[in-house]
């Protein structure tokens, strides 16, 4: 048997005591590199390092933290990430609301899973929506009404915001931003805001065992009956017919 072997990173070493302090070390600047990247929204970076992330965990041991308990061990270490994961990103730009909403939602959603398989995809999606630059607040100037109307939705689509609350924060008279965001989009500022609500949605319906109501709340929609028949309007089945064919 070899002392010790080289790890994908060049110059060291895992020794018959587990991995070396200079690994250790590597593997934190790696990950100050990729928390950068979450913040810059630099998806090259994020790729880079995300590629051998499972085998880091293996290799640092951290996977048999809870002893015969890698699912476990693995919800821990996500959730973790999470709270990185959210720091970074409110860093580079998304806004306060948002940081809160993405923690709340994927710790939701970590806690109800129980494959490693779904807890892969989990923090896929953490990845592509914490590094997301569409919804981080716009720097870009000459910014149109419903380029802003766009980005302010992003940003609290759950919250219960009126339209004449909605233009003032935009600093324009409601009709005018109704009426210039139907020309753009071809639909109106509440249908966009729900079908963004009802995308969070179905995130929330295939990985938790929350309730057709928490999430509906969740998401924004106070009146859980209106949920589940705009959710059968746009999906074609109800919210809970919805995460059956999804088990299928």
């Amino acid at each position: 048997m070899k002392e010790h072997w080289q790890a994908d990173t060049p110059n060291l070493q895992i020794n018959r005591n587990g991995p070396t302090i200079e690994y250790i070390e590597d593997v934190h600047r790696q990950r100050e590199k990729f928390l950068y990247g979450i913040q810059t929204c630099d998806r090259d970076l994020i790729a880079e390092f995300d590629k051998g992330a499972f085998q880091k965990f293996d290799l640092l041991n951290i996977l048999n933290r809870v002893p015969n308990n890698k699912v476990r061990s693995y919800k821990n270490i996500l959730l973790s990430h999470n709270t990185l994961y959210s720091y970074a990103a409110g860093k580079g730009g998304l806004s306060a609301w948002q940081c809160h909403f993405l923690s709340e939602k994927y710790a939701i959603m970590i806690e109800h899973t129980e494959t490693l398989s779904e807890l892969d995809m989990i923090h896929s999606n953490m990845l592509t929506e914490y590094s997301d630059p569409a919804i981080r607040k716009s720097k870009r100037g000459n910014v149109t009404i419903v380029e802003s109307a766009e980005n302010y939705i992003e940003m609290n689509f759950a919250e219960d915001i009126s339209m004449e609350e909605m233009a003032g924060k935009l600093h324009v008279h409601p009709s005018h931003l109704m009426r210039a965001f139907k020309k753009k989009k071809g639909i109106t500022i509440s249908h966009f805001r729900n079908l963004r609500r009802l995308k969070e949605a179905k995130q929330l319906i295939l990985f938790t065992n929350l309730s057709m109501t928490e999430i509906a709340i969740m998401v924004g929609f106070s009146n859980p009956q209106y949920f589940s028949k705009l959710f059968k309007e746009v999906e074609g089945a109800t919210p809970v017919e919805f995460k059956k064919n999804s088990k299928k």
